[in-house]
């Protein structure tokens, strides 16, 4: 299951006890290291004081002879729990008027023998198989005030002269337990108080968050379960993000409605102008047919009127080639005319000469005259057919 799955409450609260685990323990973290520097720092201050102590005692031998008894102060220091070891070393400048001193003063270590050199003090945390402990090795200078005594009057040496160190191991371990212990109550302190304080943030979110939103879902649900249905609203009860998400749906549920009516009064003048474009085709389509109709009537009558057409030239070319015929024939006339005018002029001109017999043949006048009118209105029928072709 991805994260993003599921529930905010528990996300929410997973991430707020991550961020309570993070906090408490950087907290112990950081307290322990700060208990640990403290812890340190006292055990530093306590290795002063030891080192102040033991030469207080030595010094108090010294003045009161028993010196000699100096191993048994040093045993009885080293009794004590955090002291693991403890040594007192003396320069060569106190071993040159007192002597070497002990049988253990002479192994020095490297250490012990780098602050005899330089006078400079040695404080550091070391580890060994028995533990944890504060290595300190601190010079003992001379001086004219030292623990109320003039060092000066027992060392005939300049001021700040090295006279010896003392070397000891103070033990941590104590230290650690207490740490190790205070670190446990602390953990305990961080669950004792994170988990009523899980349990009020688990409260809190699932009145301000958990509710609110299962709210808007099941409003949201109702209004995707109601058939399209956008008179309905989402409860705001709040001004918070929830209130606001809420009336932001709500806005854009009343814009839905509006985009939907508009679509809606669209949607009725689109399907009234159908209507209106489906009439219309209808009128078309009528018309259509009527003018198919009167194109196939004007087609047959074209047709009528082609075939009519190619009569009347069938007819127009029989004319014409009668028409040439009557030509041709008058044409033949003509000249059958002139040459009966010509036989004609000739018979004038008989007659003529025939005048004096016609006188004689009056008798014969009439059937004469007679011949020449139908001569006469032969021509003139001729003469007419010439005119007509």
């Amino acid at each position: 299951m991805r994260l993003a799955d599921m529930k905010i409450w528990f996300r929410l609260t997973a991430a707020i006890w991550l961020m309570l685990v993070c906090a408490w323990t950087a907290v112990i973290v950081w307290e322990g290291q700060v208990n640990r520097e403290t812890a340190i720092e006292q055990a530093k201050g306590f290795s002063l004081s030891m080192h102040e102590a033991t030469m207080a005692g030595l010094t108090g031998m010294m003045i009161t002879g028993t010196i000699d008894q100096r191993e048994v102060f040093l045993d009885q220091i080293k009794q004590l729990s955090m002291i693991r070891d403890l040594r007192v070393l003396r320069s060569e400048a106190v071993s040159a008027v007192y002597g070497p001193g002990g049988a253990g003063e002479a192994d020095a270590d490297p250490l012990e023998r780098a602050v005899l050199a330089s006078g400079e003090a040695h404080v550091e945390v070391e580890h060994d198989a028995a533990g944890e402990y504060l290595r300190v090795v601190r010079p003992t200078l001379a001086q004219k005030d030292y623990l109320g005594k003039d060092c000066l009057l027992c060392h005939q040496v300049a001021e700040d002269t090295v006279l010896g160190v003392v070397s000891m191991k103070v033990s941590l371990d104590e230290v650690n337990a207490a740490l190790a212990t205070q670190r446990i109550k602390l953990w305990l302190a961080a669950v004792v108080v994170s988990v009523p304080l899980l349990g009020f943030i688990f409260f809190f979110i699932s009145r301000v968050v958990t509710r609110p939103l299962d709210a808007m879902v099941s409003g949201l649900r109702s209004i995707a379960s109601g058939e399209g249905d956008l008179t309905q609203r989402l409860k705001v009860r709040s001004k918070d993000e929830v209130g606001q998400a809420s009336e932001v749906f709500n806005a854009m549920m009343a814009n839905f409605a509006t985009l939907v009516a508009q679509v809606s009064r669209s949607a009725t003048a689109v399907a009234g102008a159908a209507d209106e474009l489906v009439t219309g085709a209808r009128q078309v389509e009528q018309s259509s047919q009527q003018q198919d109709q009167q194109s196939v009537a004007a087609s047959a009558a074209v047709e009528q009127m082609l075939t009519s057409i190619a009569e009347v030239a069938t007819s127009a070319e029989q004319v014409h080639r009668q028409s040439q015929d009557s030509l041709q024939r008058s044409d033949e006339g003509s000249q059958r005319l002139q040459g009966l005018v010509s036989e004609l002029s000739r018979v004038a001109a008989a007659v003529n000469e025939m005048a004096d017999a016609v006188n004689a043949f009056v008798d014969s006048t009439d059937s004469i005259t007679s011949m020449t009118n139908e001569v006469r209105a032969i021509a003139e029928q001729t003469n007419l057919l010439a005119l007509n072709a």
